[in-house]
């Protein structure tokens, strides 16, 4: 696993973000692929069997990142048989404050179907599927 900016991530796959700094997920041009941020210590479970879930919102402001994320997860429900590729975030900061992004990587073979979206509470989870 080679680390590498957020952008370069998104590259890997295909996917320009919308915008570079709060994006924390894209689509193709041919809207066939979906990539999603996550951070690495929100997985649960072990290699194999991992679910990214979230109840809410939480600490995501609702500013368009926000917006986008939760359009891409239904979007990918609606027009990508559900499954998004995944690029695994490590953070700079202590969980609790404002987070960035340290560095990031493709894990090409970590797809997670979107299992549950709720854009209005920004309610989603995402459970592994091995490649």
């Amino acid at each position: 696993m080679s680390k590498m900016t957020h952008t370069k991530a998104f590259q890997t796959y295909g996917v320009q973000p919308r915008n570079a700094n709060w994006n924390w997920s894209g689509r193709s041009a041919d809207g066939k692929t979906v990539v999603v941020t996550l951070w690495m210590d929100e997985f649960k479970g072990k290699a194999g069997e991992m679910v990214y879930s979230r109840p809410d919102r939480g600490d995501w402001s609702d500013g368009p990142g926000f917006r986008f994320f939760m359009e891409d997860l239904s979007w990918v429900r609606a027009n990508c048989d559900g499954i998004v590729r995944v690029l695994v975030a490590n953070p700079k900061d202590e969980k609790g404050q404002t987070r960035k992004i340290a560095d990031c990587y493709p894990r090409e073979n970590l797809v997670m179907p979107v299992t549950h979206v709720d854009p209005t509470s920004g309610a989603f989870t995402l459970e592994q599927v091995v490649n």
